[in-house]
């Protein structure tokens, strides 16, 4: 049973960007529950310029919306997508999504002096088996619920707001129906709490924008650790005050849109095997030092940029594109690690330098036809650049990554490498895939050697790694 939520709102407020104002309605609906953005509809309330809604409406810069509901309900969106207009009986409206949603009562979103109170945001994500703790629970038949074996340990790490900790929470949803009987259901959702002490004068608004870069870079380390997307797309912030404080409790809501991968494709769910590193590990201040490491790394933009094609290879679709992106990973990492480490050049420039003039001579002695000339001429520069697999070789062995294990014990690693390299090199320049069996055991084996390649850069210990989530995905007994 897909359980749904659906909030719709109805709210009369201003469209407006730099000195651009006018007069609106915003319609909108979420399920609160899921992971979609807020769709929106935006009525314009009066006539204006045509110049005026051209410099407002358009989708080369961001437009913000904000209004209030009729209960009193404070709606604040700070950028606003536009996928089309419509011009219907003399009216204009336009159709879009709230890249970020902020909703709550209209006083709790403005600006207060935090003191003498605690705020609390929480941050929810896709479920990971990262977040999900080890405790059992029993159910009682007078509606308890208590743990009967386990704990409850969460994944700790700092962020600029504060502390955070992921872990599975519940959440119960009363008034269904089992048959004749009332029901409530328990759902249970990946959660990061981040707890601000603040002495000063904030709002929830502000901070509600200010989760993007508090929890972004962190997302993608889970991500990658997941081996799925994991973003947060929804939280819910509080400002609780002090029990003889006479300040009030203040709340918002925020939705944001964000892709988080082929969630609903899956055909299992994940489970700990297939975690990169141990989550007992993670949960022993792994991840707080992995995403330490992440930040100072001289390598974190090329981390960064490695990620995505990882996730999506790990995404349901035909092997070609996989096998494509896969080799793009491995490529787009070689090339920054030579690029830091100097070793692309068989020469030094001056000695190439001076070849290529005795070469170019050599060349315009031998040939006369003066085009063919030009076409040898234009190949020179690559004779100084090492190829492919031998770089990939000399890079290896520098960081000492232990590849082995992605091959039969005794074999020949780097006559593996150049054979995989060579198939490598076949499907990129002719688009031809010969022996699929092969083509599928290198996609896996490229793979792994990136994942472990990232993990050595994040200088994870060995111990930490999940071997289970590699051999789970490379028959080592097959050529």
């Amino acid at each position: 049973m897909n359980l749904q939520s659906i909030r719709d709102f109805v709210a009369r407020g201003d469209a407006f960007r730099d000195d651009v104002s006018v007069p609106v309605t915003i319609i909108g609906s979420y399920d609160s529950l899921g992971y979609g953005p807020v769709q929106c509809t935006v009525i314009l309330d009066t006539e204006q310029p045509r110049l005026a809604l051209g410099d407002l409406f358009d989708d080369q810069r961001t437009t913000q919306l904000r209004g209030r509901t009729r209960l009193g309900e404070g709606i604040w969106i700070p950028r606003f997508r536009l996928e089309g207009t419509t011009f219907a009986d003399d009216q204009i409206s336009w159709k879009g999504t709230a890249e970020l949603f902020v909703e709550g009562v209209v006083g709790d979103l403005n600006e207060f002096d935090a003191s003498g109170g605690q705020i609390t945001c929480s941050a929810f994500l896709p479920p990971t088996p990262i977040a999900l703790s080890h405790a059992v629970y029993a159910r009682e038949g007078d509606g308890t619920t208590t743990i009967v074996e386990g704990e409850r340990k969460p994944i700790c790490w700092n962020t600029t707001l504060g502390a955070a900790e992921l872990i599975d929470t519940y959440r119960y949803h009363d008034g269904e129906k089992a048959g004749l009987d009332q029901a409530s259901i328990r759902v249970r959702r990946c959660q990061v709490t981040i707890k601000i002490q603040s002495s000063g004068t904030v709002s929830l608004r502000s901070i509600s924008s200010d989760l993007q870069d508090a929890l972004d870079e962190a997302s993608w380390l889970l991500s990658f650790l997941s081996r799925k997307r994991i973003f947060w797309y929804g939280a819910e912030v509080y400002f609780y005050p002090e029990e003889d404080s006479s300040k009030d409790f203040r709340k918002a809501i925020v939705r944001r849109e964000q892709w988080i991968g082929y969630e609903h494709e899956r055909q299992a769910e994940l489970s700990w095997g297939d975690l990169l590193v141990k989550q007992e590990a993670l949960g022993e201040e792994l991840f707080q030092q992995l995403y330490a490491n992440y930040e100072a790394s001289p390598f974190r933009n090329t981390i960064r940029r490695v990620i995505p094609y990882l996730l999506m290879s790990h995404g349901r679709g035909y092997i070609e594109p996989r096998i494509g992106i896969i080799y793009s990973a491995l490529e787009g990492l070689v090339s920054s690690l030579d690029e830091d480490n100097q070793i692309g050049c068989l020469l030094d420039p001056h000695s190439f330098k001076n070849l290529s003039k005795k070469l170019r001579f050599l060349i315009q002695e031998e040939i006369e036809e003066q085009d063919i000339v030009e076409g040898i001429n234009k190949k020179l520069g690559g004779l100084n650049q090492r190829s492919f697999v031998d770089r990939l070789l000399m890079l290896i062995k520098k960081y000492d990554l232990d590849v082995t294990k992605l091959w039969a014990p005794g074999a020949d690693i780097p006559s593996e490498l150049r054979k995989l390299v060579g198939r490598r090199n076949i499907y990129v320049h002719q688009g031809k895939i010969d022996d699929y069996a092969l083509y599928i055991f290198d996609f896996y084996r490229i793979l792994n050697l990136v994942e472990l390649w990232i993990l050595k850069l994040l200088d994870c210990p060995d111990t930490a790694i999940n071997s289970l989530a590699l051999r789970s995905h490379v028959p080592i007994n097959k050529p």
